[in-house]
């Protein structure tokens, strides 16, 4: 598939959108997660039920019990990564969870055995180097800035767990049914996280709700969508790799929007991530 690559390109596009829609609600974190998550599902639940019913049959009891754990994966990671925008800047925030290729190699090193490599091992150190610059200048102007960069990490630990439980599955299920069954769980372990933080209520305002479903079309359903639907036929690296584009579009679209300029250390830290990221994963093949 030579041009396999193409639909990476809306695919960033579309979840370079995600923080500036969440900043733009009032929210709290885990409401703007459920119903990003709810309305998703909610918006495919017809197509599950007519055109994909039969591919269900496609899982096996394993495939399905991976597919709730990635689920529940993904409802934690975006509490922790959109809980994260209320604490520090779009950019930090962004290029923080961005990390996730690095954990992805890392898992599949401790579980898989794979072998990281030089180029690899750089990458890691390069990539803490660069989490250490973005804390610590954070930190140095404001504490609430590093807790939430420590929850930006924390996302993306999330999301790599997410990501390597999809990459194994996808090989064995097709697009739809993982999809579905994975936003479904990750909208229930939200939902439950919801109940128990107690910031469940009846209604937000109507702008709000705007926000929950361009979340939902947008960077969902469009952007992850195309994520997984791509794991399948092209390399997980060159998937991995695209992510790179988002920070970098959500931070000139923050400065468009909410006039909000990174820092220096987040752009210092955010060259020496990105740069690591391209290292471990721009390779033939």
């Amino acid at each position: 598939m030579k041009y396999s690559w193409l639909p990476l390109m809306p695919a960033v596009f579309a979840v370079s959108w995600a923080a500036i829609l969440i900043r733009a609600c009032d929210a709290p974190a885990t409401v703007i997660a459920f119903y990003r998550m709810f309305f998703a599902v909610l918006l495919i639940l017809p197509l599950s039920l007519t055109i994909y019913r039969r591919n269900f049959s496609e899982f096996s009891r394993r495939t399905f019990i991976m597919t709730l754990i990635a689920g529940v994966f993904l409802g934690w990671h975006f509490f922790f990564w959109i809980e994260s925008l209320n604490h520090t800047t779009i950019a930090s925030s962004v290029v923080l969870v961005t990390t996730q290729p690095v954990f992805v190699a890392i898992i599949a090193r401790l579980i898989l055995e794979e072998k990281i490599g030089l180029r690899g091992i750089i990458a890691i150190f390069m990539a803490i180097a660069g989490t250490i610059l973005i804390a610590g200048f954070d930190l140095g102007l404001k504490r609430d800035y590093f807790w939430g960069d420590m929850l930006a990490l924390a996302g993306a630990v999330m999301a790599a767990i997410y990501m390597f439980i999809g990459r194994i599955v996808r090989t064995k299920i097709s697009v739809f049914p993982y999809i579905f069954t994975v936003y479904s769980t990750a909208a229930v372990a939200l939902g439950v996280i919801l109940l128990f933080k107690g910031d469940f209520k009846t209604s937000y305002p109507s702008m709000d709700y705007l926000f929950f479903l361009l979340l939902a079309v947008g960077p969902t359903l469009i952007g992850h969508s195309i994520y997984n639907y791509i794991l399948k036929h092209i390399k997980a690296h060159k998937v991995s790799l695209s992510i790179v584009g988002e920070p970098v579009l959500a931070s000139i679209w923050a400065i468009f929007i909410f006039s909000e300029y990174p820092s220096i250390g987040t752009i210092a830290g955010g060259i020496i991530i990105l740069s690591a990221l391209v290292l471990v994963f721009w390779r033939k093949g």
